[in-house]
Parts: C-alpha cells; sequence; structure tokens
C-alpha cells in the first residue's frame, strides 16, 4: 500500500508541500510545458514541473521529455524528497545542465530563490531559448530632471526568459550631448548575475545646473554578456536630462526615448490561497505626477480557468494629477478538487497622457489549498551571499515571502561584517511590508567610494522581527561582499 501510495505521488505536492513542511514559491518560475514536449500547458501540474525543474528537485526523462503520468518508484521518491529537505536547506548545489538520459528525478540546475524580475519588456521571438536568459535595460528610455529631489535615477537592468546559472555583462553611461562631470556623473561597470537572479539596478548621479540649456542626452549601453547570459534589446537607451525650467512632457511633446512618467504594478509576482476569496492588485504611478494620465488593466489566462478558478477582470485607470495608486480586485474560486497550482497574469496596456509602462505584466499564482497550507508564511532573503562593485552605489536586497498570502512585515538590518561603517558602506535598518499576495521585496544598501579599499570587504544583514504570524526561513542572514 506504501509503495503504491509513494508511486502515485505527483509533482504538484512538491511544489508546495510533503507532509506539512513549505518550499519556496518562484513567482515567474518556467512552466514545464515550455521546458518538455510532452507537458502540455493545460496539464495540472505544469506550473509544479517547470518549479521543480528550476530548483534542481526533478528533471526530465530526457532533455525534452518528462512522462507526467508515470509512476514513481520509492527510491526516486527517496531522492526528490531529500532534494527537497536540501533545498528547505539552502544546500542544494547547482548541477550540470548535462542532457543525457535520466529518471524523472534526476537533479537540474538548482540553487535558492531569485529576486523577481520588475522587468516587462519580452525577449524578441526570433531569440533562440538560453536558459541562462537575456538581459536589457526595462525601458527603451528615461527621463530625469536637473533638480530631482535626490540628485539621481535608478536604472533597472532586468534578465528574462531564463535564470539558470550566473553571468554578468558590462554597461557604460557616457556620451551624448550632456557633458560628463557637469550634468552627470560618469559611469561604466559590470553587473553579475548570479544563479536565478533576475535584475540589478544602477544608480547614477545627476548634477544639478541651475542654467537653462536644454534637454542633455546620456547614451546608456550593454554590452559583453558572459556566462549564461545574453544581451536582447533594449540594450542601447537614451537617458534625457530635462531642464528644469522648461514645461513637463506632455502624450504630444515627450521625448520619444523614455516618458517622463511611469504606471507599474506594485509588484512583479503575486501569490493567493484558493479559498481567499479575492485578491487585490496595485498598480502605482510614479516619475512626474503632475498631468492626468491613464492606463488599461486586464486578466490573461495562463494554466487557469476563467470562470473555475478566477473571474476575468479588466477596466481602465484615470489618474489624476498628484494621484499615486489605484486598485482593482479579482475574484478567486475554491473548489475541492487536488489539482495544483494554477496561474492567470494581470497586464496594463495603452498608457496616456504621455506615461509609460514599469512594470506591465505580473504572474499570479492560485495556490491549492488542497494540498498547500496558505496563510502568513515565511520570510527569508532570497540568497545568503549578495556582490557588488563599488562603483556601482548601491546593493539592492531581495526578501521574498515564501508560501504566504497575508500582509505580514519583516524588520531589516546591516550588522557589521570586514567592511568600515560609514567608509565602506552607509549603515541601513528598516521595516518591510508585505501587503496581502505580494511575495517579493527589495531594499538598499548604498555602497561607498573608499580609495583605500583593496576589496573583498563584507557587510553582514540580518532579519527580524516577523508580524502577522510569519516565521523566519533560512537564509534569514546574508552576506554582501564589495568587489573593487
Amino acid at each position: 500500500m506504501k509503495k503504491l501510495f509513494l508511486r502515485s505521488i505527483p509533482a504538484v505536492f512538491l511544489a508546495g508541500t510533503v507532509f506539512g513542511v513549505g518550499i519556496v514559491q518562484l513567482g515567474a518560475a518556467f512552466k514545464g510545458s515550455t521546458i518538455f514536449r510532452d507537458v502540455s500547458s493545460t496539464h495540472y501540474a505544469d506550473d509544479a514541473i517547470g518549479e521543480m525543474y528550476q530548483l534542481g528537485i526533478i528533471k526530465g526523462m530526457t532533455s525534452d521529455t518528462f512522462g507526467p503520468d508515470l509512476p514513481l518508484t520509492r527510491g526516486q521518491a527517496a531522492l526528490l524528497f531529500q532534494r527537497l529537505r536540501n533545498e528547505l536547506r539552502g544546500t542544494v548545489s547547482s548541477a550540470s545542465s548535462s542532457s543525457s538520459s535520466s529518471s524523472s528525478s534526476s537533479s537540474s540546475v538548482a540553487s535558492s530563490s531569485s529576486s523577481v524580475s520588475s522587468s516587462v519588456s519580452s525577449i524578441s521571438s526570433s531569440l533562440p531559448y538560453n536558459a541562462g536568459g537575456y538581459v536589457h535595460f526595462d525601458a527603451n528610455g528615461y527621463n530625469v530632471y536637473k533638480n530631482v529631489a535626490t540628485g539621481q535615477i535608478t536604472i533597472i537592468v532586468a534578465r528574462t526568459g531564463g535564470n539558470q546559472g550566473a553571468g554578468s555583462v558590462d554597461y557604460s553611461f557616457s556620451g551624448g550631448t550632456a557633458v560628463a562631470g557637469k550634468n552627470y556623473q560618469p559611469l561604466s561597470g559590470t553587473l553579475s548575475f548570479g544563479t536565478k537572479e533576475t535584475s540589478k539596478k544602477i544608480t547614477m548621479v545627476i548634477m544639478n545646473d541651475a542654467t537653462t540649456t536644454g534637454t542633455k542626452t546620456v547614451n546608456l549601453v550593454l554590452k559583453n554578456a558572459k556566462g549564461a547570459v545574453g544581451i536582447s534589446n533594449p540594450a542601447n537607451v537614451t537617458l534625457n536630462i530635462n531642464d528644469p525650467n522648461l514645461p513637463l512632457p506632455t502624450a504630444s511633446s515627450s521625448s520619444s526615448s523614455g516618458p517622463a512618467t511611469t504606471v507599474s504594478f506594485g509588484a512583479s509576482a503575486y501569490g493567493v490561497a484558493e479559498n481567499g476569496g479575492s485578491m487585490t492588485v496595485t498598480v502605482v504611478r510614479s516619475g512626474v505626477t503632475t498631468t492626468a494620465v491613464g492606463v488599461n488593466y486586464t486578466t490573461t489566462n495562463a494554466s487557469a480557468t476563467p470562470g473555475a478558478d478566477y473571474t476575468t477582470t479588466s477596466g481602465t485607470f484615470a489618474f489624476a494629477a498628484g494621484e499615486t495608486t489605484k486598485t482593482f480586485t479579482v475574484a478567486i474560486t475554491n473548489n475541492s478538487s487536488i489539482e495544483g497550482n494554477r496561474s492567470f497574469t494581470v497586464n496594463l496596456s495603452s498608457p496616456t497622457g504621455g506615461a509609460g509602462l514599469g512594470i506591465g505584466a505580473a504572474n499570479v499564482t492560485i495556490n491549492d489549498d488542497e494540498g498547500v497550507p496558505i496563510g502568513s508564511g515565511s520570510l527569508k532573503f532570497s540568497s545568503n551571499a549578495y556582490a557588488v562593485t563599488m562603483s556601482q552605489g548601491v546593493a539592492t536586497i531581495t526578501v521574498n515571502h515564501v508560501l504566504g498570502v497575508r500582509a505580514v512585515t519583516v524588520n531589516y538590518a546591516t550588522n557589521g561584517g570586514s567592511g568600515a561603517s560609514g567608509v565602506d558602506y552607509t549603515p541601513v535598518s528598516g521595516t518591510l511590508t508585505f501587503a496581502a499576495n505580494e511575495i517579493s521585496k527589495t531594499f538598499t544598501v548604498p555602497i561607498l567610494t573608499n580609495s583605500n579599499s583593496t576589496g573583498g570587504k563584507t557587510v553582514n544583514m540580518s532579519l527580524s522581527s516577523p508580524s502577522g504570524g510569519s516565521t523566519l526561513a533560512d537564509p534569514s542572514s546574508a552576506t554582501i561582499t564589495i568587489n573593487l
């Protein structure tokens, strides 16, 4: 009887909870159907197979077949549970991407969970599939004003289409009509993506020149991709440094290289319990907010079925001048079937009033409450080790909310290391607030330029005081290494 039970365990249970032990939800994970030709996009375990493949818990019979309805042996089950246990401990190691034939429990690429991508750009259909993905700027251009309060602009480089393996890409911000050292601080360096890391932030200093000189431009370029990643468009864009004495851009007058205001989802991925009743999605407007803008929103089917799993929702938001947030609600349908996690996407489109899109698409995972206990969940760093170069000026740290859909908070703080506080980095502390269904948040640690540094300095970080019934999961402490 036990043997029959183990042989019939569906892959979906391995993507949620096995005997009450939960694992991380990847949000924007691959679908099994994008990897294996014998897995249908409508198969109940499509999400689970893709997620387990990413985590290294399971692979296929061959490089492109999975055998989704084949039985599981006791030996295979033991191996899968061992890998699951190692994943929970954060000790699963990256495996070879070899496509040699193996059982359905063979390992795949693996590591701890990743930063959730904030990109909305999609990989060109002309590019070949790459498990390591492609990196690109998250917008076709950017705008900033000389008299910005922070004196800087943050540029996001996103990795989409795959996140397996480590890679790097060089960047340079130079050229154009702007004068380096007068209008902006020139910047160049290398971004290193660890396995499953899907976004990096670069902070650029903008000078406040009070004279009226008109709009100046800076060329932003990505080049020399190495390792697992490739480069896709947009990889060469323009930053407009706008004169504060000139009128704000409008739909007819703004530069084609990028909008001055954007509308975006508040998170790049969401999770909701099947018995949650509904979920609320927040749309945020940022940048210049002195004019009225609009945007359409809608839901799009993936493995979830409209009417059976959720209610199709669409509409239009009109942001008045000065208004920065809007919300809409999607009804979730509960049933008593064990059918695995299902997903759909929420999308923004057709912005008006000169607005552009930030995070314009986000994945929503409906967690099957018959197989997965959902509630307050646990909180953890996306990795136990981060790396940053001194020239980047800031380290962006991701904290994930695992198997939880309720609103919770957690404190974070830097707490020592071999780096000197105030010399190598600026100490930070604060509280991250996860709204209901949000599964990823970030905070930043400023990195200081230290001409005496030899590199390899470290900054320790920790999480503490989770609220709302949530707990801390491993890793709840992490280290940043500052490289030259």
